[in-house]
């Protein structure tokens, strides 16, 4: 009988290059380097498109959990994610989330029985914050996605600003199927602000910018993209996307560790890995280890293991699991590169500091998170 473990992700939508195949094809180099069994067991990866949608993703996984499989792997979208968290409690199955932003899943919503991996909405909005912050621009503004991941961007970010001496002005909120956002780049324009943060998802991200550049938005006032990826960067192209920052705990070009994989990835994929599909390798190694660690497939048990042993793969250094199922390592403030300084189609970012991990990601929250008074 397979060992299964499962994708479930956006396959065909509209943040399909934030995760999606390109993921699956990471967990399959992990399960190949591994050795392709476990517990004695040929170990299989399934793949299941969610739609974005909370009822088709979570009737997804509940029929994966009664069929067997130990853990599902990525999710994105925070709707689908909450329901998922609560589904795996219940099954008492794993949940590792990589696509995910949600500050909640290790919040309010936090479970023995899953793990934040890759990054939160806190982590990727602190670089961008802090650099404008520091730079003394005080006044922003929030173009903000109404669902659940836009709120939790704009509070967390909003405490960041605050933190840093700056104030919130104005925000206005757009639904998740918005193409127009005139109106509200307008709002923006007028509102005195140094700063407008997008405080929606990396799918919006690029046509904001672009019809923000048409109404000349820059220089005069910032734009900061709270969850740009590499693959927004590269559909935008540099001509739009040069100057704008990135927080990310990875990027193919770093050193040779993540080149090496890097090019392993673009044999089999034909596009460099961004931050999610990278950590997608070291999250399937990283519970698999646990699973033969543990020797059975009991997943308090693999949690256990996987929280006692340091994260250590090509991009990630010394990096923990807390009890709350946070991911704690460094984060890296990038900026995207002119033309003129690009060698290539995937010379996308140069790096300009390192965020250690204690600061990349608030502390846990015993408050929100029975599991943090551990």
């Amino acid at each position: 009988m397979p060992f299964k473990i499962g994708a479930l992700s956006d396959m065909s939508g509209i943040v399909v290059d934030l995760s999606g195949p390109g993921t699956v094809t990471a967990m399959r180099l992990a399960v190949e380097d591994f050795g392709g069994t476990v517990l004695g067991r040929p170990i299989q990866v399934l793949e299941a498109d969610h739609l974005n949608k909370p009822d088709v993703g979570i009737t997804a996984a509940r029929k994966w959990y009664d069929e067997g499989v130990s853990a599902i792997f990525d999710v994105g979208i925070t709707s689908v994610a909450l329901g998922v968290q609560e589904l795996a409690r219940d099954k008492n199955r794993l949940a590792i989330y990589l696509s995910s932003a949600s500050s909640d899943l290790t919040g309010k919503n936090c479970s023995p029985n899953g793990i934040h991996w890759t990054y939160n909405n806190y982590s990727q909005a602190l670089g961008v914050t802090k650099f404008y912050t520091q730079a003394g621009e005080k006044n922003w503004y929030f173009m903000t996605v109404d669902y659940a991941y836009g709120v939790n961007v704009q509070r967390d970010t909003t405490a960041m600003i605050e933190a840093g001496g700056g104030k919130v002005v104005g925000a206005s909120r757009h639904p998740f199927d918005t193409k127009d956002f005139s109106s509200d780049l307008l709002k923006g324009q007028t509102s005195g602000a140094n700063v407008i943060a997008l405080a929606t998802t990396t799918a919006h991200v690029a046509s904001i910018v672009k019809q923000a550049d048409e109404f000349g938005v820059r220089p005069k006032q910032k734009l900061a993209a709270l969850s740009l990826t590499l693959h927004d960067v590269k559909a935008m192209g540099l001509p739009t996307a040069q100057g704008l920052l990135v927080t990310s705990p990875f990027y193919w070009d770093q050193n040779d560790e993540t080149r090496a994989f890097a090019k392993r990835y673009f044999e089999r994929f034909k596009k460099m890995p961004n931050m999610v599909q990278a950590s997608a390798y070291g999250a399937v190694m990283h519970y698999l280890n646990a699973v033969k660690a543990v020797g059975e497939d009991d997943a308090i048990k693999v949690a256990a293991r996987m929280k006692e042993t340091p994260v250590n793969d090509f991009m990630t250094k010394n990096g923990k699991i807390r009890a709350d199922g946070r991911v704690v390592r460094d984060m890296y403030i990038f900026r995207v590169k002119t033309p003129a300084a690009s060698k290539g189609e995937w010379d996308l970012y140069e790096t300009l500091a390192t965020i250690p991990g204690e600061e990349a990601f608030q502390k846990a929250d015993p408050a929100a998170c029975p599991l943090a008074k551990g």
